[in-house]
């Protein structure tokens, strides 16, 4: 897919950037949950990895790997209707090296911008199609 931006003094300027539509909670599955659903359903990752704030989060069936893997607390909050756990920006090349040790498939997706413009890209992955792509 081909953005096209608005240039600083000179017009258009093209950037090559494979992008998937922008998810919003109006679906009432909730954006974390449409993102991993994506990615598993496109690439068949094990784990799904997501930047939100200062934590990696993961949700659902993989929070509940990350809980019997490596014995992390799981959590349902607030109106969350699905398991969550994560950890923080610092420890993500460690659990990136176990889940390669383990022979799983990922992807690890950071979080660029601020509220109300964050995208989010797959920055790590165990398929190379997946990295670059933006949320």
């Amino acid at each position: 897919m081909v953005k096209i931006y608005q240039g600083g003094s000179t017009g258009l300027v093209q950037q090559s950037k494979k992008s998937l539509r922008k998810y919003t909670t109006k679906s009432g599955r909730g954006i974390q949950r449409e993102i991993k659903d994506t990615l598993k359903g496109m690439f068949k990752f094990d784990i799904v990895i997501m930047q939100f704030g200062v934590y990696f989060k993961v949700i659902e069936e993989d929070a509940i790997f990350f809980k019997n893997e490596f014995n992390f607390k799981v959590s349902q909050p607030g109106s969350y209707t699905y398991e969550v756990t994560g950890f923080p920006l610092n420890v993500k090349e460690k659990y990136s090296n176990k889940l390669q040790n383990l022979n799983k498939t990922f992807c690890i997706l950071e979080q660029f911008g601020k509220a109300p413009n964050i995208t989010r890209e797959v920055i790590e992955s165990t398929s190379e199609k997946a990295i670059g792509i933006t949320f």
